[in-house]
Order: C-alpha cells, then structure tokens, then sequence
C-alpha cells in the first residue's frame, strides 16, 4: 500500500511539478442528447451535453461509451478544457462525429445520424480523468446514464 501511495504521489508530483495535485476534483451532475443546435450545416445535428456541479478550472481528458436501444455503440475520448468563451458555463456540449475513430462501426456517421438522437439512447458513460490515462488508472469522476 505505501508503495503504490508513494507512486501517486510521485506521478502527481512529475505531472503538476512542484505544486502537487492542484486541480480540482470534478462531479458529473447531469447529461443529454441535443439536437437542435445545428443550423442547416449538418455537423452539429447529433451532439450531447455533460454539466458539471461547476465549470471547469483546469484541463481534464474524458473517455464515452454510448449506447442506443438497438445497441450501436459509440465510443471516444479527448480533452476537456475550460471554455474561453463562457467560463461561467458548468455545461459541455460535445459533438458526436468527434468521436468516430479507426473502431468505429462502418458508415458511423450515418448510424450516429440515425440512432443517436434523444429518447434513444439506453446508457451513456462519461469517465473524467486528470489527463489522458496511460494504463488502468481509475477515472476521478465516473457517471452512467440511462434512457436520455
């Protein structure tokens, strides 16, 4: 046990420098589908909105996996940062075509256009990490929805 105390403590210690583990510890309040955001483009029809219990001071990574009723799975992962733009905001809105990847499903794009709009998806999980994960670190907040 003190070994692996020691090894967080140094991991965090080569993380943030001299100034330890500084960043604040996130909670997942709330999620859901959006899609009436998009204005005629077609890029910002299928999105989804994770609110925290306040907006984020620091730079995070975060991993998904969502699911719809008829089981397509989508699953990504990137950074978190604080928005420049509205830092008062505690609400991220993310786009799913972000997250289509080299394991994505063939034609997720229109699978995502089809299947992941709101009422639709059975199970959403968000995982927020304090940067991106090298090995089998758990996640500092973790949230599973359901039935957005």
């Amino acid at each position: 046990m003190a070994k692996f105390v020691s090894s967080i403590l140094i991991g965090c210690g080569l993380a943030f420098g001299l100034t330890g583990c500084s960043k604040e510890p996130v909670k997942i309040v709330s999620a859901q589908m959006v899609d009436h955001l998009d204005r005629g483009s077609g890029n910002f029809d299928r999105l989804f909105e994770v609110c925290f219990d306040q907006p984020l001071g620091s730079n995070y990574y975060h991993k998904i996996v969502i699911i719809s009723k008829e089981n397509l799975k989508i699953e990504g992962e990137g950074p978190l940062k604080p928005m420049a733009s509205d830092p008062n905001n505690p609400c991220y809105v993310r786009n799913l075509y972000l997250y289509i990847n080299k394991n994505s499903p063939v034609d997720a794009r229109n699978l995502i256009k089809d299947y992941m709009v709101p009422g639709n998806i059975r199970q959403l999980l968000i995982q927020i990490y304090l940067e991106a994960p090298q090995g089998k670190e758990p996640p500092i907040a973790e949230k599973l929805f359901t039935n957005l």
